[in-house]
């Protein structure tokens, strides 16, 4: 008697995970497993093969207990957001269902490859060229360290993970868009981290410094950073958020043409047991901007109150956020100061506004120096400075992002054998 019946029998009784069986690869694994205690050979290799074909377009490759833990890992049930929520109450009702579940993958996964292939290779013994057909399909891999030690110690390993990152897609990804009133996952955000970034030292630090204070608690506020284009704005508060993304912090873009829908994303985050940087990236309103009013209310004043796990963190190239024109300064307003006023509020409410101005000629040398030295670039100083200095006065200014762009074009001649400077 095989292990199938039994993993069969019990997987059907999976409650706490029970989406898991609604897993594409998860079907075809017992697709695979009928074919091999009844199907003919052909079936059980037609069977393995669409089993296997799937298991590697995954992330996983042919790990399949790696498949497994990953879909435990990341389930969105009533367990894992208890955990999330510390509801210890709703955690110890359920602990029962969850230990047995977590038997079941632990049995799923323990079925190896080897034995499958044992069954297959023992059912067609008579059959010419079916071990050596059966001995060359690709293993698959089972039985990884997570389901190792005993269902107790995986619930508790679950549970603590859980507590620090969260339940469902808030656990597997780190960054999210808000578009058109949904909330999405970002699949491949911008790796930057804070050590690829150079110099603007004090600047980041006050950015750094203040996220610290809300991942801890103790403080934090929302926070403008203002300056001129291509100076790391932006890179900053996406360096942050993958920096600290182990600590339970999130970041959410939204679009300015989103900003009307900021009440409906801050519901959505106020029940979510993380920390949240939304992030409005470029900012600028034209007037009578729809937009404006809708971030004015959130930062102070509004009926909605914006939840303590989340920040809004704006870049900007203009200070005072709002367009003006000397025609409305010309405009027939009564109250024309009323109007200024109400135009420069927006830039008023954020907690700090951080200041990322372009770099002189000796920072941003040092910045090009500081990138070449990361991608091991033996180039002498003088060369390199010469060159940088040609590239921004083509480039229109100095910029960190300048510096970037000349590394990558010098780092290629380089490679190539050429110098760096014309």
């Amino acid at each position: 008697m095989i292990k199938f019946p039994k993993i069969r029998l019990y997987l059907s009784s999976l409650t706490v995970y029970r989406s898991l069986l609604a897993d594409e690869t998860v079907q075809r694994y017992f697709q695979m497993l009928d074919a091999a205690e009844n199907g003919g050979l052909l079936d059980f290799g037609d069977a393995y093969g669409v089993f296997a074909a799937g298991l590697l377009k995954s992330d996983c490759g042919l790990d399949f207990s790696a498949h497994l833990e990953r879909l435990a890992r990341y389930d969105d049930n009533a367990f894992s957001r208890a955990a999330a929520n510390r509801d210890d109450a709703a955690v110890a009702r359920m602990t029962p269902a969850a230990l047995r579940d977590f038997e079941t993958l632990k049995m799923m996964s323990s079925f190896s490859c080897d034995e499958i292939k044992a069954i297959v290779k023992e059912r067609f013994a008579a059959t010419k060229g079916a071990v050596e057909f059966v001995d060359g399909l690709p293993e698959f891999k089972t039985e990884n360290g997570w389901f190792s030690p005993d269902a107790d110690t995986m619930l508790g390993e679950a549970t603590a993970f859980y507590r620090e990152q969260g339940f469902g897609p808030f656990a597997r990804f780190g960054a999210f868009r808000w578009r058109n009133g949904r909330l999405t996952e970002v699949e491949y955000p911008d790796p930057i981290r804070l050590s690829d970034l150079k110099d603007y030292e004090y600047e980041r630090g006050l950015v750094v410094s203040n996220t610290l204070d809300f991942l801890e608690g103790t403080d934090g506020g929302n926070l403008l950073l203002y300056g001129d284009r291509g100076t790391g704005k932006s890179s900053t508060v996406k360096a942050i958020a993958n920096e600290y993304r182990d600590k339970g912090l999130r970041i959410v873009e939204v679009a300015k043409e989103s900003l009307t829908e900021f009440p409906a994303l801050l519901d959505v985050l106020r029940k979510i047991p993380l920390k949240f940087l939304i992030f409005i990236d470029d900012l600028s309103f034209s007037a009578d901007d729809d937009a404006f009013s809708a971030l004015k209310s959130v930062l102070e004043g509004g009926l909605v109150h914006q939840p303590d796990n989340c920040l809004i963190y704006a870049t900007s190239n203009r200070r005072h956020l709002v367009r003006e024109s000397f025609s409305e300064r010309n405009a027939d307003d009564v109250h024309a100061g009323d109007t200024m006023q109400e135009k420069l509020s927006l830039a008023d409410r954020f907690a700090m506004t951080v200041n990322f101005f372009a770099p002189d000629q000796r920072t941003y040398c040092h910045i090009v120096s500081a990138l070449a030295r990361d991608r091991n670039m033996n180039v002498p100083a003088a060369e390199l400075e010469r060159g940088a200095i040609q590239w921004a006065l083509k480039a229109g200014g100095r910029s960190p992002r300048t510096a970037k762009q000349f590394v990558a074009w010098a780092e290629a001649r380089w490679k190539k054998g050429l110098p760096v400077f014309d």
